[in-house]
């Protein structure tokens, strides 16, 4: 049975006024924030495919408009030539553009593949530990590659304390095989082998990122099937840079130890006649679950 007040009515009203605040506040005062995932696409000079001179202004816009609290990044690169990993301009880029966020899941390149960067507001969250596994036979080599052989892919992941209800959870970032359906089935399986001990420790966990599967695919079951969640997502999210919904979502946010609340955030526009990317960033607002007897949410409890 739903209760108002005085404050849930405010609250209701503050995301009906201002959709895009992204800091939800919940009828009940559990703290609510929203989750974004952007697949920018990589910069590569020798392909004219995107160029990103032409379309970083749009991509400043496409972040500061979704608004998230917490964004994961796919295809934040620069292919400047084998080994050399030490430049990410688009990085650098959202970073100036978007002074609201700090980065983690960073760090120098030859330790930590920092082109899967997860943003966040420091005045919400503190990061408290970053890793990565690499979706190979051997996950903590970095820069392995995978089973059937391709480009060299990861999750990247950042467990962080919510400075308001002193709670902690995981943000894990994926992003999965385009083309090889055995590396994705794989990836999924790693993923899920990875996150079921945390889950396992009634930890909350988020799994977000550009997965090249519908929700109703094996890499998505996979994740399903040790508990996660799939938020919702209405429409496609790749359209090949000109606009072509051609087939549901491919890039997804899923958890556990949240509810969702309201509808997913999709960014099916153009700002000024520019695509960000041949992908759309999604945002999907989450609070976390209430607290059942013997049950406690997360790693960490208020003072």
């Amino acid at each position: 049975m739903l209760k108002f007040n005085y404050s849930s009515i405010a609250a209701l009203l503050t995301l009906c006024v201002f959709p895009g605040t992204g800091y939800l506040q919940t009828t009940d005062d559990n703290q609510g924030f929203s989750v974004g995932s952007f697949n920018v696409h990589y910069v590569s000079p020798r392909r004219p495919k995107l160029p990103w001179e032409e379309r970083r202004d749009a991509v400043a816009e496409a972040v500061n408009e979704l608004n998230a609290d917490i964004i994961g990044f796919q295809e934040m690169e620069t292919f400047i030539g084998r080994g050399e990993r030490t430049e990410n301009i688009q990085l650098k880029w959202v970073l100036e553009n978007s002074s609201q966020y700090a980065a983690a899941a960073i760090g120098d390149p030859e330790l930590y593949p920092s082109t899967q960067p997860i943003l966040y507001r420091p005045n919400l969250f503190e990061p408290l530990e970053q890793g990565f596994f690499f979706f190979s036979e051997t996950p903590d080599e970095i820069y392995s590659r995978p089973w059937d052989p391709s480009f060299a892919s990861f999750a990247s992941w950042v467990q962080f304390a919510d400075l308001n209800s002193g709670q902690s959870f995981r943000v894990v970032n994926v992003h999965f095989d385009h083309s090889s359906k055995l590396n994705r089935h794989n990836s999924a399986q790693l993923v899920a082998d990875r996150i079921e001990p945390w889950l396992n420790e009634q930890e909350s966990v988020i799994v977000l990122g550009d997965f090249n599967a519908l929700t109703w695919f094996k890499p998505i079951n996979t994740l399903k099937s040790v508990g996660m969640e799939v938020a919702d997502t209405e429409g496609s999210t790749f359209h090949f840079n000109r606009g072509l919904n051609l087939f549901p979502a491919i890039d997804h946010v899923l958890y556990s130890g949240f509810e969702e609340i309201g509808e997913t955030l999709r960014l099916n526009k153009q700002y000024q006649g520019v695509w960000p990317s041949d992908h759309y960033p999604i945002k999907v607002a989450l609070k976390f679950k209430e607290e059942e007897p013997g049950f406690q949410v997360g790693g960490l409890q208020p003072n």
